[in-house]
Formats: structure tokens, C-alpha cells, sequence
């Protein structure tokens, strides 16, 4: 026999009658934000669309992602297997090739190219050009967990792989 208390909302248990049964798993609660934006994001938000009022009709064609410029000279190479955007300066990680720290390297098989204004595409590569990298460090990828499973067969395997890979650093690109 249960005996309700009207005043509190609790059974003759003791316990409020939210918990009385099933108590549902506590979840992280996200909150969601209805304040209006402050005075100053607006003040900086208008100070932005005047700067964009500003700049000149030329560059308002021209898309650009993130605000960032293409670089000057760029070239997309096929390397270990993939093709990659390069630039001068800057390193590249790509799968294991058969020379030592150190030694450079030319990479042959270049698609496009492109230097100041002029852009060219091979068909499919470009004679006469490359690009000169010197080799940084040899090193492995992160660790891949492969597992294979079949229920209710006892038949369990687990094993890892960690891949092998070349860091460059690309110092010419030129033809």
C-alpha cells in the first residue's frame, strides 16, 4: 500500500517521485546562449564592413580563402604515390622514399606550375621542370589499430600499424 503526501510530493518511501522508478543517466547539459551581441563586437563588425566599403573595387572580385593570397610560386608534384601542393620553404611529409637524411632530391613529375602571373598545366607532367627538396628525417606515422571480429565465433584479431614516412623540406622550385 503506498500513501502519497500532498504537501512535499513524496511517497511513503521517501523518495521524490521523479526518482520513483527508472533514474535517467546524468548527461553534460550544453547551454545555449541568447544573449544579444555586445556594443563592441558591433562597433568591431562595422568597423569591418567600412574597411570592405573601402577597399578597392578590384579586389572585391577577387575571392580568397580565409583572407590569405595565393603564393607567389607553388607547383603540384606526384610524390610517393600522391600529389601534393608545394611551396619553397616549406616541409612535407610523404610516404617512405629509398634515400638517407640529408641528400637532395629532385622531384621530377611535376602537373602545374605556377610563377608570378603564368600558370602551366602538364599533360600529363611538365618537361623541364622541377622541384629541389632536401630530405629532413625519416619517421613514422601514428599507430592504426586494425581488429577483426566475428560474434560468437571466439575469433578475435588485433594488430597495429604505424606507417613509414619521409619529411622534406622543399628549397627550388624552378624549370
Amino acid at each position: 500500500m503506498q500513501c502519497t503526501l500532498p504537501k512535499t510530493g513524496l511517497r511513503a518511501s521517501s523518495r521524490p517521485l521523479a526518482f520513483a522508478g527508472h533514474v535517467a543517466p546524468s548527461r553534460p547539459v550544453t547551454f545555449v546562449s541568447t544573449r544579444r551581441p555586445t556594443v563592441q563586437k558591433l562597433a568591431i563588425q562595422c568597423q569591418a564592413a567600412a574597411a570592405e566599403a573601402a577597399a578597392p573595387a578590384e579586389q572585391a572580385g577577387k575571392p580568397t580563402l580565409h583572407n590569405q593570397t595565393a603564393p607567389e610560386t607553388y607547383a603540384v608534384v606526384e610524390v610517393g604515390g600522391k600529389q601534393m601542393f608545394v611551396e619553397p620553404g616549406k616541409w612535407y611529409t610523404c610516404n617512405r622514399l629509398q634515400v638517407d637524411v640529408g641528400d637532395k632530391i629532385r622531384l621530377g613529375r611535376v602537373l602545374a606550375l605556377k610563377q608570378g602571373d603564368s600558370f602551366t598545366v602538364g599533360k600529363p607532367y611538365l618537361e623541364d621542370v622541377a622541384v629541389e627538396a632536401e630530405v629532413l628525417e625519416e619517421l613514422r606515422g601514428p599507430k592504426l589499430i586494425v581488429y577483426k571480429m566475428k560474434p560468437k565465433k571466439h575469433y578475435r584479431r588485433k594488430t597495429g600499424h604505424r606507417q613509414e614516412l619521409t619529411k622534406f623540406m622543399v628549397t627550388k622550385i624552378g624549370a
